[in-house]
């Protein structure tokens, strides 16, 4: 009995082995391909160096050079991620505890979302000293995304059990330690790992808008000099960087909550009944839900603004407040010309950030259904895609400006990168739960695997693939920008770096408003467009 038995341990370890053996074999494969198209197609042009010549920089700089400036960087990163996930888990357990708070906090949560960094960047800059910026930035990064994880992992329990505990006269801090924590831990520690590379962006971007060291002066520097060995080899580190921290956080998860097998958390949205609820919802009142969304959004921006402003004591010849945006905007001699100025950046911005958001998620659906179709491409090829997803965007703006120009294909690439990455693991991981009896009925009727794919798979991951639009669009806006500011010299992003300059801080505050504005708003519109989508798709199946 012994020989023939199977050792589940054994097999999973195996599976693991192949798994691993798989990416290292797709990593190899693409860094080949990287050195031959570099030496065959680009050979001469010195702009995209391939892995030996950046292997060669880095043992000419040394580790040291490296870890040197990186410790600036990761400190503000880490005091930023720590102090954002601190205040968003404990606004969490105050709305388990206080429902009636949820709706505030998370409209707050959501404005703090899609206050674009590059648009905000200056304005902290401008109000704070030493690398407080960058502290902010990096917490502003987290603090949303962890806010809907544990919220999400808090309510994630099974009803009987608290009243269970309740029937036993336990207290609500016991069934806040035994079953919400519990249950709530591997969603926390799934928003703390996507966390941590977005707090190094924060602190990057805070670097390149104004610091004396650290990984964004040493990268400016580089660009300057035309040194891209090394300002490729500073994106490679940072992209290292920000993996090991994604790829520890989650080792240590795993390790501290043995009970958890597999945990998806939904960082974007609400739960399958809430949304349920709402899609019964006819479509005006759907309409009146967004707008009064939106509207109190747009209440929560304005009193924010107002109570920070007083309450650091900034000067109003820096910080402007809604009033003075309003008289900026809506000036009797001036404000023609600056209404029109807004306008056209906006909508230079905004076709920016529609254009990255559609170019990728087309191309993440696409490389989503070949790796549900072909098992072994996506072995290969996952481990490096989530790499690169762990790679902060503004380490990668320069390097794209480098090889696609300062014209409209940077800016879909650079606007690209933030949703595709999102999208297409939400999309893998929502393709591989499709129920198993919808593939017995359709292997029933002889269906083929494309046929399959298409029918059942793509309309069982329409929510995961709203969530995925949901979280990406302010990064979108966000890229739409940073593409603007490094790139092309157009839209909000270069005139608030202008406005920076000439410290015309009413043009600054204003243009920073309209960016969050127009954040929100799509932010707001995608989740309208997810719920009248998913309302006609139950009511064809209901009708089915």
């Amino acid at each position: 009995m012994a020989g023939g038995s199977t050792n589940p341990g054994r097999l999973a370890g195996g599976e693991a082995a192949r798994r691993l053996l798989a990416g290292l074999a797709g990593a190899a494969l693409l860094l080949g391909l990287w050195q031959v198209v570099v030496s065959e197609v680009f050979s001469g042009h010195g702009t995209i160096p391939g892995p030996v010549q950046i292997a060669r920089q880095f043992r000419s700089d040394g580790i040291l050079f490296y870890l040197a400036n990186a410790v600036p960087t990761l400190r503000a990163a880490s005091l930023g991620w720590l102090g954002g996930n601190l205040l968003a888990a404990g606004l969490a357990l105050a709305v388990v505890g206080l429902p009636v708070l949820e709706k505030p906090v998370l409209q707050l949560g959501a404005v703090s979302y899609c206050l674009p960094i590059v648009a905000i960047g200056p304005v902290l800059i401008v109000l704070f000293s030493g690398t407080t910026p960058q502290v902010i930035l990096a917490g502003l990064s987290v603090f949303f995304i962890t806010l809907v994880g544990a919220l999400t992992g808090l309510r994630s329990v099974d009803r009987a059990l608290l009243d269970s505990i309740h029937a036993f006269g336990g207290s609500a801090w016991a069934q806040l330690v035994e079953v919400r924590g519990r249950a709530g831990l591997p969603f926390f520690f799934a928003a703390l790992r996507v966390t941590a590379p977005a707090s190094i962006l924060g602190s990057i971007v805070g670097e390149f808008m104004g610091a004396e060291r650290g990984l964004g002066v040493v990268w400016i520097s580089s660009q300057q000099a035309l040194n891209y060995p090394r300002t490729w080899a500073l994106a490679v580190f940072t992209a290292a960087v920000a993996s090991a921290a994604y790829l520890g956080i989650g080792f240590v998860g795993h390790r501290l909550t043995p009970w958890a097998r597999e945990t998806h958390a939904n960082l974007a949205g609400e739960t399958l009944a809430r949304s349920a609820r709402r899609r019964r919802s006819g479509s005006l009142a759907v309409v009146g839900q967004v707008l009064l969304s939106a509207a109190a959004s747009l209440a929560i921006v304005l009193l924010a603004w107002a109570v920070l402003l007083k309450a650091f004591h900034v000067s109003s010849f820096i910080g402007k407040g809604p009033a003075d945006v309003w008289a900026y905007v809506f000036d009797p001699d001036a404000g023609r010309d600056n209404r029109a100025a807004l306008w056209a950046e906006a909508a230079v911005s905004g076709r920016d950030a529609f254009l990255g958001l559609g170019a990728a998620t087309a191309a993440a659906l696409l490389v989503a259904g070949v790796f549900n179709v072909a098992a072994t491409v996506r072995q290969m090829l996952m481990g490096p895609a989530i790499t690169l997803q762990s790679v902060p965007l503004v380490a990668m703006t320069p390097l794209i400006v480098l090889i696609f120009g300062r014209g409209l294909p940077a800016v879909a690439v650079i606007g690209g990168i933030v949703t595709f990455f999102p999208t297409l693991v939400n999309l893998t991981l929502a393709l591989d739960r499709t129920p198993r009896d919808a593939f017995d009925l359709m292997r029933v009727f002889g269906a083929s695997r494309l046929a399959t794919l298409f029918t059942v798979q793509v309309p069982h991951a329409l929510p995961a693939l709203f969530a995925s639009l949901r979280i990406a669009s302010p990064l979108a806006v966000t890229g739409a920008m940073l593409a603007e500011w490094l790139a092309t010299g157009q839209g909000l992003g270069f005139s608030i770096a202008s406005d920076v300059a000439t410290s015309d801080y009413a043009a600054l505050w204003s243009r920073v408003a309209v960016a969050t504005l127009f954040s929100l708003l799509l932010y707001q519109g995608i989740g309208y467009v997810e719920q009248l989508a998913m309302a006609r798709l139950l009511g064809y199946r209901r009708v089915a």
